[in-house]
């Protein structure tokens, strides 16, 4: 029995942790916490452990699924990918930043969502790659913010 609390207590620890974080990062890129968690439940379905792997250059990790193309400018501020891999806090963060991007470059919009995922290329694919991502994402979030109001 003593082993079950135990386990408890640090999977409700575990997940309010990761909850400061969405708060936290939130807070500090004055986005909607409720927005970053919609995004991680698109990319990975909230799991810290994802690896989305393409090729052996081309892949994601974490619960915002930062991709590989972005390892050379991250590793600017000391950011690897192990440290995206293990540190969920600083993959939230991190992903929380690349969406501060989109909203700084494009405006608080649903395409700047879909930009998180299908980048800023002006090319047909890519902008109907926006809209679906930002669509999906927009319904994640909507989904969120009902079950906040019931509970």
């Amino acid at each position: 029995m003593p082993r079950i609390v135990t386990w408890l207590c640090f999977i409700f620890t575990f997940a309010a942790n990761a909850s400061d974080c969405f708060d936290a990062a939130g807070r500090d890129y004055h986005i909607d916490s409720d927005l970053l968690r919609a995004v991680a439940f698109r990319e990975s379905s909230m799991d810290s452990q994802a690896m989305n792997i393409i090729s052996q250059d081309k892949y994601a990790v974490g619960k915002m699924q930062i991709h590989s193309q972005n390892f050379s400018h991250l590793s600017r501020f000391g950011i690897t990918p192990q440290k995206l891999y293990s540190d969920e806090c600083m993959n939230i963060y991190t992903g929380a930043y690349y969406l501060a991007i989109a909203f700084k470059r494009w405006g608080v919009n649903w395409e700047s969502v879909g930009a998180y995922n299908a980048g800023f290329s002006q090319k047909p694919e890519q902008k109907a790659k926006r809209q679906k991502y930002g669509k999906e994402v927009h319904t994640i979030y909507m989904n969120i913010k009902m079950q906040k109001t019931i509970h």
